[in-house]
């Protein structure tokens, strides 16, 4: 099982390294086919066939997708379009921007209902879960790419690091301090401590990213630079946040469907969903809360 996990991840950091050397197009383009695969994945759980659901995660995911490449080819010649053009443009960045804020305001929903439900369980109307996963998958691929786009590659991994950094202290520290069950009737082996561990080790990293390696343009560094180190805790603490939230969410979905995994695409590791559930809510509101710090509408 572990040398299954380490080959699995062995090969999927090599795609991904190899993609980004290719160009943003290609790097896009395999984290959309990620996304895609997840979001098939997602479906299945609401009781839709697999054929069905692999039908509207193409449709949905695909057109995302291509509309996004084809913004992107005519932003390249926008200074140079007419006025009514750029107006367009704008109205379509508000609506993008609309589009991941009411996701993330529902992704704030769901993880109060998700606290609530700690200890006696979630069960989730398959309607819902259709609809959810419909319109939040696109919405983290979108949120990755304008991240990439907008603030650049490390700005990009130092969001999917607080998200990975989260998870793997929370896993060792709930091993060696973890007594205290979090959540047990949606995921019985989370504990508090693990909790805890994930969250400080985070805010830590990110302080010392931030202190230590400036030049490295990071959220963290970003956020202390013009905010201050407290915001950051702040932000740290709401994105680690959200990423349990969406792990919680995607047990809470397998548990009520009777599987363990999202697939067996994964060996060793599940499905795509597995591997990205705690980013669903992560990229959207990491992206807003930048936008926001950048643009200084939080000083």
């Amino acid at each position: 099982m572990l040398k299954q996990r380490v080959i699995t991840a062995i090969v999927l950091l090599l795609i991904l390294i190899g993609s980004y050397m290719l160009g943003p197009v290609a790097f896009a383009g395999v984290m959309a086919i990620a996304f895609i695969l997840a979001q098939w994945e997602w479906l299945k759980l609401s009781g839709l066939n697999s054929i069905i659901s692999a039908l509207i995660a193409v449709v949905v995911g695909g057109s995302a997708a291509a509309i996004t490449y084809l913004v992107s080819l005519d932003l390249q010649v926008i200074n140079h379009a007419s006025q009514e053009y750029q107006q367009l443009y704008a109205n379509l960045s508000g609506m993008f921007v609309m589009y991941l804020t009411v996701i993330t305001l529902l992704w704030v929903g769901i993880s109060i209902r998700v606290f609530f439900a700690r200890k006696t369980g979630l069960p989730v109307n398959r309607i819902v879960v259709g609809i959810t996963g419909v319109f939040f998958p696109p919405a983290a691929w979108l949120a990755f790419v304008a991240m990439y786009a907008t603030f650049g590659i490390s700005m990009v991994i130092s969001l999917l690091a607080i998200v990975w950094v989260a998870d793997i202290m929370a896993y060792f520290t709930g091993m060696a301090f973890g007594k205290h069950r979090m959540s047990p009737a949606i995921s019985p082996k989370k504990s508090w401590e693990g909790v805890a561990g994930g969250m400080l080790s985070v805010m830590l990293l990110g302080l010392l990213f931030a202190w230590f390696a400036p030049e490295i343009k990071t959220i963290p560094g970003v956020i202390v630079e013009s905010m201050g180190a407290l915001v950051w805790i702040i932000i740290a603490y709401i994105l680690v946040s959200l990423s349990i939230v969406g792990d919680l969410f995607e047990s809470a979905l397998k548990r009520q469907a009777g599987i363990k995994d999202s697939s067996n695409l994964l060996p060793g590791h599940g499905g795509f969903y597995d591997r990205l559930d705690a980013m669903m809510p992560t990229l959207p509101a990491g992206f807003l809360l930048t936008v926001l710090v950048a643009s200084g509408t939080l000083g």
